[in-house]
């Protein structure tokens, strides 16, 4: 019966393609001066069999991505006139009433239980021309409805922007305890949050590598800071390189190579070696502190900060060390840059006169800076972008207690995604899920 349904289902995918492509579907530019919130209803969900809260949960986490992404208008399910028990195909569906209440967008779906694991039928519909144009059969393993609402949530955001979704991505944090500091990775929501270690000695700076199998962070094991990877598919947690008071480490986006900092008595330079910890050569040779690197899109160039002007600012240089130049002349101290996946923005933090600390944006052609935060307690530091470079996390404590936030590259929309309740430090968001 499963394999009927999903050989249906492909066959329906495949026959509506070519007429659909001959219309001309809506597509959120985003961006664009024009850009409006795309009005989407999300009906309730249908639950086959033992799986109603299942259902239940896969849409109200559906609507809640929706909402974090900025990219939509999520209409409250208070306020729908449809009929409930309505069905998925589309002449059965009184568009009129989803209309009514100002829907653009509808999905529906069926979720219900499958061998080994949840299942999800995705049905997403354009309202004002009455047609079906996504049919899509997702599976998760075991039970997790927040991993098939993620999956849902990133099919819809694909149709309407041609673009990736990252909802099924994951943030990777340092969590601190009392004499622990625990390696963390949560769903980009906040939820699902789970220790992949938990050690006596400090840990610092987690960074993915890109093909999301493995974590660089900098331990002090050894009583110095040193370069270890820990790897998901045996958990193994393992030096790397041979370099003492080495730390802040960076794949670049090909997984190739590993910028960091060393530390050498009052010298502190950048380096780069290969992904297994061969190869390491200096890349900076400056009586400055030279620390935090972040490697551009194309791997062509590293951003760092530098003290060489005698304040903590952000430059460029080429990935071979060539051509350094600054690129913020604005504050006196700013820090912990990360560069934009779409390479048109370089996040960074900055403290001000007040000592309080506040996320910015600064252009790494142009030098053009633009605010975040501000005035949002007195704590927003070290962001890091989503791999659509759409969004960013940063950590605040703007409610009392230490948070996580994400929010849209111009700061518009701020959600916080964690509760306050733990010590998270250092986020760092991860790759596409494969």
């Amino acid at each position: 019966m499963i394999v009927r349904r999903a050989l249906a289902l492909a066959a329906l995918a495949l026959a509506a393609s070519p007429a659909l492509a001959a219309q001309e579907r809506p597509t959120i530019v985003v961006g664009s001066p024009d850009f409006r919130p795309l009005p989407i209803a999300v009906a309730a969900f249908q639950g086959e069999g033992d799986a109603g809260a299942a259902a239940t949960q896969t849409a109200d986490v559906v609507r809640a991505d929706l909402v974090l992404s900025g990219l939509f208008d999520v209409l409250d399910p208070r306020g729908f006139l449809a009929d409930p028990a309505e069905g998925f195909a589309a002449p059965s569906i009184r568009f009129a009433r989803w209309a009514d209440v100002g829907a653009d967008g509808l999905a529906k779906a069926r979720v219900r239980r499958g061998p080994g694991g949840l299942e999800g039928e995705l049905h997403l519909y354009e309202v004002r021309a009455g047609r079906e144009v996504l049919v899509k059969l997702l599976r998760v393993d075991g039970a997790d409805a927040r991993s098939l609402a993620h999956r849902m949530a990133d099919e819809i955001v694909r149709y309407y922007t041609r673009e990736p979704g990252i909802f099924a991505t994951r943030i990777a944090a340092i969590r601190r305890g009392r004499g622990t500091w625990e390696l963390v990775t949560q769903d980009m929501d906040g939820g699902n949050q789970q220790v992949l270690l938990s050690e006596r000695s400090i840990l610092m700076s987690p960074a993915w590598r890109p093909d999301g199998r493995e974590i660089l962070v900098t331990s002090y094991r050894s009583g110095r800071p040193e370069l270890w990877a820990y790897r998901f598919s045996d958990r193994a947690f393992r030096p790397l390189g041979r370099h003492r008071n080495a730390f802040g480490g960076v794949y670049s986006p090909d997984g190739s190579r590993i910028a960091f900092t060393v530390s050498e008595g009052n010298v502190t330079d950048l380096w780069v070696m290969s992904a297994d910890g061969s190869g390491a050569r200096k890349l900076t040779s400056d009586p400055a502190i030279d620390v935090s690197p972040t490697w551009s899109p194309d791997g062509r160039r590293i951003a760092f900060v530098s003290d060489r002007s005698g304040t903590p600012q952000i430059y460029v240089m080429g990935a071979d060390g060539s051509g350094a130049r600054r690129l913020t002349f604005q504050g006196n101290y700013n820090q912990t840059p990360q560069w934009s996946p779409r390479g048109d923005l370089i996040a960074f933090t900055a403290r001000d006169e007040r000592k309080v600390f506040d996320v910015f944006v600064v252009a790494p052609d142009s030098g053009a800076i633009s605010r975040i935060t501000q005035d949002q307690g007195r704590t927003n530091e070290e962001p890091s972008w989503a791999p659509n470079g759409r969004l960013m996390v940063f950590r605040t404590d703007r409610n009392g207690g230490i948070q996580l936030v994400v929010s849209d590259a111009r700061g518009d929309r701020q959600t916080p995604v964690t509760s306050g309740k733990t010590d998270l430090a250092a986020p760092a968001w991860g790759p596409l899920a494969p």
